[in-house]
């Protein structure tokens, strides 16, 4: 008897000095008043884990404690995907933009609705093509080379996934 008591009087200062350290460490803010509001639940639940036994019943804690699965929202990782899309694209027009040809159009294609940002294809639209001064080529040729280097240092693709259209 002696024991169960010393245990479950060490739980409880356990469970106090660390929500204290805890404490001190977090910053002030509303961060810090839910992490104090979990350890009060959890120095709550370690004073009443013996009452169930003193009074002779056996108490089962999973009914009161599940585990919750974790879901990804697909609204929020099509719109992540989306945002990184539209960087990327905006990234490429900028970049092909500073090496001399304007009015290129950049259209990132992947799957909006995975957990990681793949890109599946890159299409770019020369047909309005403008070479400005800063351009180092003149060659259709010549251009579509330095704007495949440039997308694939860029967003990090392979060759084949980059597509050209005249």
């Amino acid at each position: 008897m002696f024991s169960s008591v010393s245990s479950w009087i060490l739980s409880i200062a356990g469970i106090v000095i660390i929500s204290v350290i805890v404490e001190l460490i977090l910053p002030e803010g509303s961060l810090n008043k839910y992490i104090r509001s979990i350890f009060s639940f959890l120095v709550v639940l370690v004073i009443v884990a013996p009452l169930p036994s003193l009074v002779g019943k056996k108490f089962d804690y999973s009914q009161i404690i599940t585990q919750e699965e974790y879901t990804l929202q697909e609204d929020y990782l099509f719109q992540l995907n989306v945002y990184k899309t539209e960087a990327l694209q905006q990234e490429l027009v900028t970049a092909i933009n500073e090496a001399g040809y304007d009015n290129v159009d950049v259209s990132v294609s992947c799957n909006n609705y995975s957990t990681s940002f793949v890109v599946d294809a890159i299409y770019v639209e020369l047909s309005n093509l403008v070479i400005t001064d800063k351009a180092e080529h003149t060659n259709i040729i010549d251009i579509e080379k330095e704007i495949l280097k440039l997308i694939i240092s860029y967003a990090n693709v392979e060759e084949r996934k980059v597509h050209f259209e005249k």
